[in-house]
């Protein structure tokens, strides 16, 4: 029997502020991103289909790979789908295989204490603040955030930039990055990096220095801030933003969890600006994250002569990226990029569905008060939120309703 079941005397004891409906899903949702590893897209895929803890008690009670199947299929996927990479059955004892040894309650108990040990907390896909944009990585998406700051800093990300770049920065790059980040800062954008040295460091200085919202993803555990020489800065950033990771506090960085942080750091943010990237900078791979989910990627150029600028150029020079010379130019083409994208998506919608959107603007709103603001009937309101939730352009919380993040 694997050692993951719960009573629900220990499940109160473990979410005491979490009500008795939902404490047995989020639990769950907790369980499995200690369980996996990140961006596990089988994980994902099953948790995501058949819910947390359905998923959950699968792997506890060991069901057959070929009733999981069934269940998947029942629940609206396909056998190509299921079996796009390999056959299912296969996949999932590969899955098993990896997940098993970490199948514990105590590994669970151990990283909620740790998380209160070190004044934070964890939320999952069915908190209220949870990030809606997240869930544009589909079956890759974090199955829970670990936090140390500010709820309220999350929120504020549905206006955001993500500022990458490499670490050993040169003068150049540390001046354009501040050049960058005022401007966005100054118009009431959220910047979003990866905490660490060079690029990363002064793109979250500058927003803190101007006292905007900035947010570090970490690769690791948030109990243990990394890289040390940035424990300062990152506990500053948890003072007044916030410092997240999807791993469970006592998880060390590796290079496989670097990459998988930065397509969380693309998904975090409606637009991506690199400054500085060399042939290798982990930069590069939150770029590439950034052109999947169809985000604008912009860039800074630099001196052919210089190997910090090769990776930038060339993002430029394949078209993949737009060339920025300054803040005001990246604010106008940061705008220009984001309006296109939005008045093309907009095109085909109808009038209830523009004034549903338009009444939800940058906030939460209930049924009610989206019929109070657009003039229309609960069964209007309805039939537009629910038009537009399927095509991706407002999310649910609980019975609010607010734009994807990656909506305008």
């Amino acid at each position: 029997m694997l050692d993951l079941k719960v009573s629900d005397y220990e499940l109160e004891k473990l979410l005491p502020t979490e009500s008795t409906e939902t404490r047995e899903e989020i639990f769950s949702q907790i369980a499995w991103s200690v369980v996996c590893e990140p961006g596990d897209g089988l994980a994902g895929l099953m948790v995501q289909a058949l819910g947390a803890k359905r998923a959950l008690v699968n792997e506890l009670d060991s069901v057959p790979a070929q009733e999981v199947r069934a269940q998947l299929i029942a629940a609206g996927l396909d056998s190509f789908e299921l079996d796009k990479h390999d056959v299912f059955e296969k996949v999932l004892l590969v899955g098993r295989e990896r997940w098993r040894p970490r199948i514990s309650l105590t590994n669970v108990r151990q990283a909620l204490f740790r998380i209160q040990q070190s004044n934070g907390f964890v939320i999952t896909p069915m908190h209220p603040a949870w990030p809606g944009s997240l869930d544009d990585l589909r079956s890759h998406s974090p199955m829970a955030l670990w936090i140390r700051g500010s709820l309220e800093s999350l929120q504020k990300l549905q206006k955001s930039v993500a500022v990458v770049g490499c670490r050993g920065s040169s003068s150049y790059g540390e001046l354009a990055t501040q050049n960058m980040v005022s401007a966005a800062v100054e118009k009431g954008f959220s910047i979003v990096s990866g905490g660490a040295y060079g690029i990363d460091g002064i793109a979250h200085r500058c927003a803190l220095a101007l006292k905007a919202n900035t947010v570090a993803v970490m690769a690791g555990g948030v109990d243990k801030f990394y890289p040390s020489g940035h424990a300062d800065l990152l506990k500053r950033i948890s003072e007044t933003g916030a410092v997240i990771s999807e791993l469970p506090p006592g998880s060390a960085p590796t290079k496989w969890r670097f990459l998988q942080r930065n397509r969380l750091i693309a998904a975090l943010s409606q637009a991506t600006l690199v400054v500085e990237a060399n042939w290798r900078s982990g930069a590069l791979n939150t770029a590439t994250h950034a052109q999947t989910l169809e985000r604008p990627l912009l860039a800074v150029p630099g001196p052919i002569t210089s190997p910090k600028s090769a990776g930038t150029n060339k993002l430029i020079a394949d078209e993949r990226a737009t060339l920025v010379v300054d803040g005001r130019d990246f604010l106008d083409r940061l705008g220009a990029r984001l309006e296109l994208k939005m008045d093309f998506e907009l095109a085909g919608l109808g009038s209830i569905e523009t004034r549903v959107l338009d009444a939800l603007g940058f906030n939460s709103l209930e049924l009610s008060e989206v019929c109070a603001e657009a003039g229309l009937t609960r069964d209007e309101a309805r039939f537009g939120l629910g038009n537009l939730e399927l095509d991706g352009f407002v999310v649910r919380r609980g019975s609010a309703w607010t734009k994807s993040q990656t909506t305008l």
